[in-house]
Protein backbone atom coordinates (compact mmCIF):
# COMPACT_ATOMS: atom_id res chain seq x y z
CA UNK A 1 0.00 0.00 0.00
CA UNK A 2 1.19 3.71 -1.10
CA UNK A 3 1.26 5.99 1.98
CA UNK A 4 2.70 8.78 -0.06
CA UNK A 5 0.50 11.70 -1.05
CA UNK A 6 0.70 12.31 -4.59
CA UNK A 7 -0.50 15.76 -6.15
CA UNK A 8 -2.70 14.77 -9.02
CA UNK A 9 -3.20 17.20 -11.96
CA UNK A 10 -6.88 16.32 -13.38
CA UNK A 11 -7.61 18.05 -17.04
CA UNK A 12 -11.69 18.47 -16.85
CA UNK A 13 -14.33 19.44 -14.98
CA UNK A 14 -16.76 17.10 -16.02
CA UNK A 15 -18.36 13.89 -14.28
CA UNK A 16 -15.23 11.65 -14.60
CA UNK A 17 -13.02 14.31 -13.53
CA UNK A 18 -14.58 15.64 -10.50
CA UNK A 19 -15.14 11.85 -9.56
CA UNK A 20 -11.81 11.30 -9.41
CA UNK A 21 -11.32 14.04 -7.49
CA UNK A 22 -12.90 13.15 -4.55
CA UNK A 23 -11.81 9.69 -4.93
CA UNK A 24 -8.23 10.73 -4.50
CA UNK A 25 -9.00 12.87 -2.13
CA UNK A 26 -10.76 10.19 0.17
CA UNK A 27 -7.55 8.29 -0.12
CA UNK A 28 -5.35 10.99 0.90
CA UNK A 29 -3.86 12.63 -1.89
CA UNK A 30 -3.94 16.16 -3.24
CA UNK A 31 -6.35 17.24 -6.56
CA UNK A 32 -6.16 19.95 -8.55
CA UNK A 33 -9.02 20.55 -11.56
CA UNK A 34 -7.89 22.44 -14.25
CA UNK A 35 -10.77 23.44 -16.70
CA UNK A 36 -10.79 24.90 -19.66
CA UNK A 37 -14.10 26.64 -19.31
CA UNK A 38 -14.35 30.52 -17.43
CA UNK A 39 -17.90 29.14 -16.21
CA UNK A 40 -19.29 25.07 -16.17
CA UNK A 41 -22.36 25.39 -18.10
CA UNK A 42 -25.64 22.89 -18.98
CA UNK A 43 -23.92 20.39 -21.04
CA UNK A 44 -26.08 17.15 -22.72
CA UNK A 45 -29.56 16.28 -20.58
CA UNK A 46 -30.13 13.22 -19.03
CA UNK A 47 -27.91 10.61 -17.43
CA UNK A 48 -28.28 6.88 -16.20
CA UNK A 49 -26.72 6.02 -13.34
CA UNK A 50 -26.68 2.56 -12.82
CA UNK A 51 -25.61 0.43 -10.04
CA UNK A 52 -22.61 0.36 -10.87
CA UNK A 53 -22.23 3.85 -11.09
CA UNK A 54 -24.09 4.58 -7.97
CA UNK A 55 -21.83 2.38 -5.96
CA UNK A 56 -19.16 4.60 -6.41
CA UNK A 57 -20.84 7.50 -5.85
CA UNK A 58 -22.65 6.36 -2.44
CA UNK A 59 -19.11 5.32 -1.26
CA UNK A 60 -18.10 9.11 -1.47
CA UNK A 61 -21.02 10.04 0.88
CA UNK A 62 -23.17 11.18 -1.98
CA UNK A 63 -25.98 9.36 -1.19
CA UNK A 64 -28.24 11.92 0.18
CA UNK A 65 -27.29 14.47 -2.13
CA UNK A 66 -28.21 12.30 -5.17
CA UNK A 67 -32.12 11.88 -3.44
CA UNK A 68 -32.50 15.23 -3.93
CA UNK A 69 -32.42 15.23 -7.38
CA UNK A 70 -33.04 11.95 -8.92
CA UNK A 71 -36.13 9.87 -10.02
CA UNK A 72 -35.60 6.34 -9.72
CA UNK A 73 -37.67 4.19 -12.25
CA UNK A 74 -39.65 1.83 -11.79
CA UNK A 75 -38.41 -0.52 -14.68
CA UNK A 76 -36.27 -0.85 -17.87
CA UNK A 77 -38.34 -1.47 -21.12
CA UNK A 78 -37.91 -1.87 -24.80
CA UNK A 79 -41.41 -0.98 -26.46
CA UNK A 80 -42.28 -1.89 -30.02
CA UNK A 81 -42.55 1.45 -32.05
CA UNK A 82 -45.97 1.45 -33.25
CA UNK A 83 -48.18 -0.74 -31.08
CA UNK A 84 -46.37 0.42 -27.47
CA UNK A 85 -46.10 -3.75 -27.13
CA UNK A 86 -44.34 -4.41 -24.13
CA UNK A 87 -40.56 -6.25 -26.18
CA UNK A 88 -38.78 -6.56 -22.90
CA UNK A 89 -38.87 -5.62 -19.20
CA UNK A 90 -36.80 -5.51 -16.07
CA UNK A 91 -37.88 -4.44 -12.50
CA UNK A 92 -35.97 -1.93 -11.34
CA UNK A 93 -37.10 -0.06 -8.17
CA UNK A 94 -37.20 -3.01 -6.28
CA UNK A 95 -35.12 -5.34 -7.02
CA UNK A 96 -31.41 -3.09 -8.09
CA UNK A 97 -30.21 -2.92 -4.70
CA UNK A 98 -30.68 -6.33 -3.86
CA UNK A 99 -29.68 -7.79 -7.10
CA UNK A 100 -27.14 -5.18 -8.17
CA UNK A 101 -26.11 -4.02 -4.73
CA UNK A 102 -27.19 -0.13 -5.36
CA UNK A 103 -30.44 1.90 -7.31
CA UNK A 104 -30.95 2.64 -10.46
CA UNK A 105 -31.07 6.68 -11.05
CA UNK A 106 -32.23 8.61 -13.60
CA UNK A 107 -30.63 12.65 -13.22
CA UNK A 108 -30.07 15.63 -15.57
CA UNK A 109 -26.25 15.93 -16.41
CA UNK A 110 -25.98 19.14 -14.74
CA UNK A 111 -27.53 17.97 -11.37
CA UNK A 112 -25.20 15.50 -11.09
CA UNK A 113 -22.46 18.23 -11.76
CA UNK A 114 -23.69 20.24 -9.52
CA UNK A 115 -23.53 17.89 -6.67
CA UNK A 116 -20.54 16.97 -7.25
CA UNK A 117 -18.80 20.70 -7.48
CA UNK A 118 -20.44 20.94 -3.90
CA UNK A 119 -18.85 18.20 -2.62
CA UNK A 120 -15.59 19.49 -4.49
CA UNK A 121 -15.81 22.79 -2.36
CA UNK A 122 -17.18 21.14 0.59
CA UNK A 123 -13.56 18.83 0.64
CA UNK A 124 -11.59 21.95 -0.14
CA UNK A 125 -10.41 20.36 -3.42
CA UNK A 126 -9.50 23.51 -5.92
CA UNK A 127 -10.39 23.83 -9.47
CA UNK A 128 -8.55 26.60 -11.84
CA UNK A 129 -11.27 27.68 -14.57
CA UNK A 130 -10.53 29.34 -18.18
CA UNK A 131 -7.39 27.15 -17.92
CA UNK A 132 -6.61 26.41 -21.71
CA UNK A 133 -3.60 24.12 -22.05
CA UNK A 134 -1.25 24.14 -25.06
CA UNK A 135 1.45 21.64 -23.98
CA UNK A 136 2.76 19.32 -21.70
CA UNK A 137 6.19 17.99 -20.60
CA UNK A 138 7.52 15.52 -18.04
CA UNK A 139 10.78 14.75 -16.29
CA UNK A 140 11.72 12.16 -13.85
CA UNK A 141 9.76 13.48 -10.90
CA UNK A 142 7.10 15.38 -12.44
CA UNK A 143 4.54 15.95 -14.99
CA UNK A 144 3.82 19.13 -16.55
CA UNK A 145 0.54 20.93 -18.32
CA UNK A 146 1.17 23.89 -20.01
CA UNK A 147 -0.30 27.42 -20.65
CA UNK A 148 0.92 30.36 -22.67
CA UNK A 149 1.62 31.76 -19.30
CA UNK A 150 2.37 29.14 -16.77
CA UNK A 151 4.05 25.65 -16.36
CA UNK A 152 1.94 23.41 -13.55
CA UNK A 153 3.92 20.77 -11.95
CA UNK A 154 2.43 17.66 -10.50
CA UNK A 155 3.30 13.73 -9.63
CA UNK A 156 0.68 12.52 -11.79
CA UNK A 157 -1.59 14.14 -14.75
CA UNK A 158 -5.07 13.27 -15.45
CA UNK A 159 -6.45 13.82 -18.92
CA UNK A 160 -10.09 13.66 -18.24
CA UNK A 161 -10.93 16.25 -20.56
CA UNK A 162 -13.78 14.48 -23.09
CA UNK A 163 -13.94 13.21 -26.30
CA UNK A 164 -11.86 15.64 -27.97
CA UNK A 165 -9.33 15.34 -25.59
CA UNK A 166 -6.45 17.69 -25.89
CA UNK A 167 -4.03 14.95 -23.17
CA UNK A 168 -4.77 12.44 -25.49
CA UNK A 169 -3.80 14.47 -28.92
CA UNK A 170 -0.48 15.77 -27.15
CA UNK A 171 0.16 12.18 -25.56
CA UNK A 172 -0.82 10.24 -28.99
CA UNK A 173 -1.66 12.92 -31.51
CA UNK A 174 -4.95 13.02 -33.73
CA UNK A 175 -7.03 10.15 -33.55
CA UNK A 176 -9.58 8.55 -36.35
CA UNK A 177 -13.41 9.04 -35.67
CA UNK A 178 -15.87 7.14 -37.62
CA UNK A 179 -19.03 8.56 -38.78
CA UNK A 180 -21.41 5.83 -37.49
CA UNK A 181 -24.48 6.81 -39.95
CA UNK A 182 -26.17 7.79 -36.84
CA UNK A 183 -27.75 11.53 -35.23
CA UNK A 184 -28.81 12.03 -32.29
CA UNK A 185 -31.39 14.26 -31.08
CA UNK A 186 -32.09 15.70 -27.51
CA UNK A 187 -34.96 17.76 -25.81
CA UNK A 188 -36.14 18.08 -22.37
CA UNK A 189 -39.89 18.49 -22.12
CA UNK A 190 -41.88 19.63 -18.84
CA UNK A 191 -43.86 16.45 -17.71
CA UNK A 192 -46.68 18.64 -17.52
CA UNK A 193 -47.65 19.47 -21.40
CA UNK A 194 -47.65 15.72 -21.43
CA UNK A 195 -50.77 13.82 -20.87
CA UNK A 196 -50.82 11.42 -17.87
CA UNK A 197 -51.77 8.62 -20.18
CA UNK A 198 -48.82 8.36 -22.52
CA UNK A 199 -46.08 9.20 -19.09
CA UNK A 200 -44.58 5.62 -17.95
CA UNK A 201 -42.45 5.80 -14.78
CA UNK A 202 -40.22 3.44 -16.03
CA UNK A 203 -36.85 4.21 -18.34
CA UNK A 204 -38.24 3.23 -21.95
CA UNK A 205 -37.14 2.40 -24.91
CA UNK A 206 -38.75 2.57 -28.60
CA UNK A 207 -37.56 0.07 -30.70
CA UNK A 208 -38.00 1.07 -34.74
CA UNK A 209 -36.57 0.55 -38.00
CA UNK A 210 -33.40 2.51 -38.37
CA UNK A 211 -34.18 4.62 -35.35
CA UNK A 212 -35.42 4.25 -31.72
CA UNK A 213 -36.67 6.63 -28.79
CA UNK A 214 -35.58 6.70 -25.70
CA UNK A 215 -37.36 8.59 -22.50
CA UNK A 216 -37.24 8.76 -18.85
CA UNK A 217 -37.54 11.41 -15.81
CA UNK A 218 -35.03 13.79 -14.48
CA UNK A 219 -35.25 16.76 -12.19
CA UNK A 220 -36.89 14.45 -9.58
CA UNK A 221 -39.93 13.79 -12.47
CA UNK A 222 -40.75 17.31 -13.29
CA UNK A 223 -39.33 17.05 -16.40
CA UNK A 224 -39.06 13.67 -19.40
CA UNK A 225 -35.42 13.73 -20.84
CA UNK A 226 -36.24 11.86 -24.55
CA UNK A 227 -33.08 11.10 -27.34
CA UNK A 228 -33.59 10.16 -30.63
CA UNK A 229 -31.41 8.52 -31.97
CA UNK A 230 -31.69 7.92 -35.94
CA UNK A 231 -29.57 6.49 -39.04
CA UNK A 232 -28.37 9.27 -41.54
CA UNK A 233 -25.92 9.01 -44.04
CA UNK A 234 -24.89 12.51 -44.35
CA UNK A 235 -22.74 13.96 -41.08
CA UNK A 236 -19.70 15.29 -40.31
CA UNK A 237 -19.85 17.44 -36.62
CA UNK A 238 -19.79 16.17 -33.28
CA UNK A 239 -20.73 19.28 -31.53
CA UNK A 240 -23.89 18.95 -29.31
CA UNK A 241 -25.02 22.72 -29.56
CA UNK A 242 -26.60 22.36 -33.13
CA UNK A 243 -29.92 23.52 -33.03
CA UNK A 244 -32.08 20.97 -34.67
CA UNK A 245 -35.55 21.54 -36.35
CA UNK A 246 -38.37 20.03 -34.55
CA UNK A 247 -40.43 19.80 -37.86
CA UNK A 248 -37.82 17.63 -39.29
CA UNK A 249 -37.79 15.53 -36.01
CA UNK A 250 -41.80 15.10 -36.28
CA UNK A 251 -41.21 13.78 -40.08
CA UNK A 252 -38.58 10.84 -38.86
CA UNK A 253 -41.22 9.84 -36.25
CA UNK A 254 -44.06 10.05 -38.35
CA UNK A 255 -46.26 6.85 -37.77
CA UNK A 256 -45.02 5.68 -34.51
CA UNK A 257 -47.26 5.17 -31.41
CA UNK A 258 -49.66 8.39 -30.32
CA UNK A 259 -47.32 8.61 -26.98
CA UNK A 260 -43.98 10.02 -29.16
CA UNK A 261 -46.48 12.26 -31.17
CA UNK A 262 -47.36 13.47 -27.52
CA UNK A 263 -44.10 14.23 -26.53
CA UNK A 264 -43.01 15.60 -29.54
CA UNK A 265 -45.51 18.18 -30.04
CA UNK A 266 -44.90 19.15 -26.62
CA UNK A 267 -41.58 19.55 -27.38
CA UNK A 268 -40.27 23.47 -27.33
CA UNK A 269 -38.75 24.13 -30.38
CA UNK A 270 -35.91 25.96 -29.02
CA UNK A 271 -34.87 22.80 -26.50
CA UNK A 272 -34.00 21.14 -29.14
CA UNK A 273 -30.49 19.96 -30.23
CA UNK A 274 -28.81 17.34 -32.42
CA UNK A 275 -25.64 16.06 -33.25
CA UNK A 276 -23.35 13.29 -35.13
CA UNK A 277 -22.22 10.14 -33.35
CA UNK A 278 -18.93 9.28 -34.19
CA UNK A 279 -16.56 5.87 -33.29
CA UNK A 280 -13.57 5.23 -31.82
CA UNK A 281 -12.06 2.35 -31.73
CA UNK A 282 -10.43 0.92 -28.10
CA UNK A 283 -7.10 2.52 -27.14
CA UNK A 284 -4.22 0.08 -27.09
CA UNK A 285 -2.34 2.42 -24.31
CA UNK A 286 -4.30 4.85 -21.69
CA UNK A 287 -0.49 5.98 -19.89
CA UNK A 288 2.45 7.33 -21.22
CA UNK A 289 5.03 7.98 -18.08
CA UNK A 290 3.03 9.98 -15.63
CA UNK A 291 0.07 10.76 -17.50
CA UNK A 292 -3.05 9.19 -18.24
CA UNK A 293 -6.62 9.41 -19.47
CA UNK A 294 -9.98 8.88 -17.82
CA UNK A 295 -13.64 8.71 -19.30
CA UNK A 296 -14.58 9.67 -22.96
CA UNK A 297 -10.69 10.95 -23.08
CA UNK A 298 -10.18 7.31 -23.14
CA UNK A 299 -12.55 5.03 -23.82
CA UNK A 300 -15.50 7.18 -26.05
CA UNK A 301 -19.00 5.53 -26.13
CA UNK A 302 -21.72 5.72 -27.97
CA UNK A 303 -25.26 6.00 -25.91
CA UNK A 304 -26.09 2.58 -27.34
CA UNK A 305 -25.77 0.81 -24.07
CA UNK A 306 -26.00 4.04 -21.53
CA UNK A 307 -22.66 3.32 -19.59
CA UNK A 308 -21.14 6.38 -20.79
CA UNK A 309 -20.91 8.18 -17.59
CA UNK A 310 -20.94 5.36 -15.61
CA UNK A 311 -17.26 3.93 -17.36
CA UNK A 312 -15.92 7.70 -16.51
CA UNK A 313 -17.58 7.39 -12.82
CA UNK A 314 -15.78 3.85 -11.94
CA UNK A 315 -12.46 4.80 -13.60
CA UNK A 316 -12.55 7.50 -10.63
CA UNK A 317 -12.57 5.08 -8.10
CA UNK A 318 -10.24 2.71 -9.43
CA UNK A 319 -7.65 4.95 -10.51
CA UNK A 320 -7.72 6.82 -6.88
CA UNK A 321 -7.20 2.80 -5.64
CA UNK A 322 -4.72 1.70 -8.06
CA UNK A 323 -2.91 4.91 -7.25
CA UNK A 324 -3.02 4.25 -3.39
CA UNK A 325 -1.35 0.73 -3.92
CA UNK A 326 1.89 1.31 -5.40
CA UNK A 327 5.09 3.21 -4.01
CA UNK A 328 5.65 4.39 -7.71
CA UNK A 329 3.02 6.08 -9.48
CA UNK A 330 3.51 4.87 -13.08
CA UNK A 331 2.99 1.48 -11.22
CA UNK A 332 -0.43 2.43 -10.22
CA UNK A 333 -1.49 4.04 -13.26
CA UNK A 334 -0.69 0.94 -15.03
CA UNK A 335 -2.89 -0.93 -12.27
CA UNK A 336 -5.52 1.19 -13.20
CA UNK A 337 -5.29 0.98 -17.18
CA UNK A 338 -4.99 -2.76 -16.62
CA UNK A 339 -8.16 -3.02 -14.63
CA UNK A 340 -9.96 -0.78 -16.89
CA UNK A 341 -9.05 -1.44 -20.22
CA UNK A 342 -10.76 -4.67 -21.10
CA UNK A 343 -14.41 -3.43 -19.24
CA UNK A 344 -14.26 -0.05 -20.88
CA UNK A 345 -13.38 -2.05 -24.98
CA UNK A 346 -16.21 -4.33 -23.79
CA UNK A 347 -18.85 -1.55 -23.19
CA UNK A 348 -17.53 0.07 -26.02
CA UNK A 349 -18.04 -2.85 -28.48
CA UNK A 350 -21.59 -3.43 -26.79
CA UNK A 351 -22.46 0.53 -27.53
CA UNK A 352 -21.60 -0.05 -31.37
CA UNK A 353 -22.79 -3.65 -31.87
CA UNK A 354 -26.15 -2.16 -29.83
CA UNK A 355 -26.61 0.74 -32.56
CA UNK A 356 -27.39 -2.56 -35.56
CA UNK A 357 -29.48 -4.74 -33.17
CA UNK A 358 -31.62 -1.85 -32.17
CA UNK A 359 -32.32 -0.55 -35.63
CA UNK A 360 -33.26 -4.00 -37.10
CA UNK A 361 -36.15 -3.49 -40.16
CA UNK A 362 -39.05 -5.94 -39.24
CA UNK A 363 -38.65 -8.94 -40.29
CA UNK A 364 -35.21 -9.25 -39.07
CA UNK A 365 -36.64 -7.69 -35.10
CA UNK A 366 -39.59 -10.43 -34.98
CA UNK A 367 -36.45 -12.68 -34.06
CA UNK A 368 -34.63 -10.24 -32.20
CA UNK A 369 -37.45 -9.44 -30.10
CA UNK A 370 -38.30 -12.50 -29.44
CA UNK A 371 -34.89 -12.86 -27.21
CA UNK A 372 -35.17 -9.24 -25.85
CA UNK A 373 -35.85 -10.32 -22.42
CA UNK A 374 -32.92 -12.24 -22.25
CA UNK A 375 -30.60 -9.72 -23.73
CA UNK A 376 -31.52 -6.72 -21.26
CA UNK A 377 -30.67 -9.40 -18.31
CA UNK A 378 -27.90 -10.58 -19.65
CA UNK A 379 -26.54 -6.93 -20.55
CA UNK A 380 -27.92 -5.72 -17.03
CA UNK A 381 -26.33 -8.37 -15.42
CA UNK A 382 -23.03 -7.72 -16.85
CA UNK A 383 -22.75 -4.31 -16.13
CA UNK A 384 -24.53 -3.88 -13.22
CA UNK A 385 -22.88 -6.34 -10.69
CA UNK A 386 -19.80 -4.47 -10.80
CA UNK A 387 -17.84 -2.51 -7.99
CA UNK A 388 -14.97 0.15 -8.57
CA UNK A 389 -15.18 0.73 -4.90
CA UNK A 390 -13.41 -2.90 -4.44
CA UNK A 391 -10.89 -2.98 -7.27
Amino acid sequence: MNTKSLEVSIVGAGIGGLTAALALKQRGHVPKVYEKASVLSELGAGVQLSPNANKVLINLGLKDELKKDIFEPEAFQFLHYRTGKVLAKQTLKNLSIKAYGAPNYDIHRADLQNILLREIDKKGIEIERGFEIIDTDEDKENAFIKTKDKKIGSDVVIGADGIHSVIRKKLWGKDYARFTRNIAWRMLVPVEKISSAFLKLDTTVWLGPKKHFVQYFVKGGSYLNCVCLVEQDHWMSEDWSEKGDISELKNLFKGWHPAIQEILESTNPNSLYKWGLHDRLPMKQWRKGRFSLLGDAAHPMLPFIAQGAAMAIEDGAVLASSLSSFKDAERGLDDYENKRKIRTAKAQRAASRNAKIFHLPDFFAFFRNIVMKFFIKKVMNSFYKYDATSK
